[in-house]
């Protein structure tokens, strides 16, 4: 992919820049100043960044909004068609999967496609649960080495998408002190501390409690899960502000996105829950059912909670970051142990007392715009 953003690399400098390259500077550090083994690159959003400049902001800016048509062509005359074709946007929205050469990302399309989250989510289940069965028929232990398996295939399904938006979510919130400074980390593509050791543990969690729950249980609960944890960008775009960013280089697709959030209707809400409530009830027996949905419904509040005394509305990377949260979520609920409260709920108490912590700091830097935090 870098080959096509960047000038040739004159002849004997691919090998001499190689410690160079890996050594390139970044927000935390610096990298020696060979400037005669460095291609003649055009700088990114810092000056003097080789690493950011493989891919220039200008060259992003220059892709627009990436679509084909430049207004929505949604003709309600062919709803079968029109409707395709946004089921088509959401389809290469979320995964790899081939879809036609007429869809494109138009961001109209994209905003009524999310209705169709959950059933794609489920679709990703479905794979993700095959490759479990099998691993553990295969590897009977350890029990994670399934769960490990089963994550890998999904997330080479989806080209790693919720997760790029958790770990950029993570370096913003756990590196920046305001608003502005948040906003701008999760922009960066670069990975940082937060993002790698706040991914890493996640990904290792997620595989540990996939192997707890078994093949027994695992593959309903993968497809359950997918689909739920996708119907969390549901209520989140239609209820929320989407922040635009004019300083954004790809504002051309989610400003666009942002302003289309009118086309997410009442109906196509309704449909997108009523099909996330169908996959769930069909996957699970009904007590572990009601526990899933009042999961996803109270992490959706606390996403938009946070995202609003925070940021003041959400972005894409903080959708994505949810949907990776609320799927851990759900799988640890359904692995807990709730016979044990009733018989010791101290360490559960301790632990509410600890977490008004957080809030009350995220309050304080809301107040005091990140100073003196």
């Amino acid at each position: 992919m870098a080959c096509k953003c960047v000038q040739p690399w004159p002849i004997g400098v691919r090998q001499q820049s190689l410690i160079g390259f890996l050594m390139a500077p970044n927000k935390r550090g610096a990298a020696p100043n060979d400037k005669e083994n460095r291609p003649d690159l055009k700088p990114g959003d810092e000056p003097n960044d080789f690493a950011s400049s493989v891919i220039t902001k200008e060259e992003v800016e220059a892709r627009g909004s990436g679509t084909q048509e430049a207004r929505d062509s949604y003709d309600p005359s062919r709803p079968l068609l029109s409707e395709l074709r946004v089921f088509f946007t959401g389809i290469m929205f979320l995964t790899r999967l081939p879809v036609p050469a007429w869809v494109d990302h138009h961001p109209a399309y994209l905003m009524r496609a999310v209705m169709w989250f959950p059933l794609i989510g489920a679709t990703v289940g479905l794979w993700g649960a095959a490759w479990y069965n099998a691993a553990a028929l295969l590897w009977p232990a350890p029990p994670a080495l399934a769960g490990a398996i089963s994550t890998l295939a999904t997330v080479w399904l989806t080209g790693c998408f919720h997760e790029d938006g958790l770990a950029d979510s993570i370096d913003g919130f756990g590196g920046g002190w305001g608003r502005e400074q948040i906003l701008r980390i999760m922009k960066d593509s670069r990975v940082g501390t937060y993002a790698l050791v706040g991914t890493a543990l996640i990904l290792q969690a997620k595989t540990g409690v996939l192997g707890a729950l078994g093949p027994a249980r695992a593959g309903a609960a993968i497809v359950a899960a997918h689909a739920a944890a996708r119907w969390t960008a549901l209520p989140l775009t239609y209820g929320c502000h989407y922040i635009q960013d004019a300083e954004d280089a790809k504002r051309g697709l989610y400003n666009w996105f942002a302003q289309s959030q009118r086309l997410l209707t009442p109906p196509r809400l309704a449909f997108g829950t009523l099909s996330t409530i169908a996959v769930v009830a069909a996957a699970l027996p009904s007590a572990q059912a009601w526990a899933v949905g009042a999961t996803v419904v109270a992490m959706t509040i606390a996403s938009a909670y946070y995202g609003y005394a925070v940021l003041g509305g959400v972005v894409g990377d903080y959708l994505g970051a949810t949907i990776a949260a609320t799927e851990l979520a759900i799988y640890l609920v359904l692995t807990a142990n709730w016979a044990a409260v009733a018989v010791r709920w101290q360490p559960l108490a301790v632990l509410a007392a600890a977490a008004v912590v957080p809030v009350v700091y995220t309050r304080r830097m809301i107040q005091t715009g990140g100073a003196n935090c």
